[in-house]
């Protein structure tokens, strides 16, 4: 579906589950557009590399945005003219004009950190350490909540966004997402474990106190009670 370059470039530059893009592009009501947004993916990934190669900074103080930005943004406003912005179509390419114009904004820092949880948004796995952090204000090994669906935890495939706040953890299990539509608090759990410092990947403890880890280094995971 993606040019090897474009593969190479979205799964090691930008992070992304490249398969959770695929698969949503093959959805039945994406048909009539699925060309459109592999066009223009393949266009946004070609305007952050030339603004990368030219060496420019990135100013983040600018309010008109990087030439990256701007050519993703009008590329995006061209491809959409005539959709309404309910259409799914329309939800979905949206979504990946704000994930790259992020990644062109600010690097993967941004693109992370600011992902979108509640509507779709390309799957991301982390698997190097994201700049910069407060993993340094972290224990040696630190006691870890994450609030999620009890699925994750019977067939231990967990997310990586956890947090050393059990009162975040409970939040985002019982209340965050209690007005979408898949919403069932009866299959809602706050899990618990104790994770190595060393293999963090990213840690903000300012805010939702988010710790983010490497999957495959979870040890023993529990239902906190």
């Amino acid at each position: 579906m993606f040019s090897d370059a474009d593969r190479e470039f979205m799964s090691k530059d930008m992070q992304f589950v490249v398969e959770s893009i695929e698969s949503k592009l093959n959805e039945p009501s994406l048909a009539q557009f699925r060309e459109v947004a592999l066009g223009a993916i393949s266009e946004f990934i070609r305007a952050i590399k030339e603004f990368e190669a030219s060496g420019a900074p990135r100013n983040l103080m600018s309010v008109l945005g990087n030439p990256a930005e701007r050519a993703i943004d009008g590329h995006f406003e061209k491809i959409t003219v005539g959709l309404d912005t309910a259409d799914d179509a329309y939800q979905v390419l949206d979504a990946l004009r704000y994930a790259f114009s992020g990644y062109a904004y600010n690097g993967l820092h941004q693109l992370y950190t600011r992902q979108q949880n509640e509507c779709w948004h390309p799957k991301m796995r982390l698997t190097v350490v994201l700049e910069p952090n407060d993993i340094a204000m972290l224990a040696e090994t630190p006691t870890l909540y994450r609030g999620c669906d009890r699925r994750e935890l019977e067939t231990r495939s967990f997310g990586q966004a956890w947090t050393t706040s059990l009162e975040s953890a409970i939040e985002f299990a019982f209340h965050h997402y209690r007005h979408q539509d898949w919403f069932d608090p009866k299959s809602r759990v706050v899990l618990e474990t104790s994770y190595a410092r060393e293999h963090v990947l990213y840690a903000e403890q300012s805010n939702e106190c988010e710790v983010v880890v490497d999957v495959d280094k979870l040890g023993s995971v529990i239902e906190h009670f």
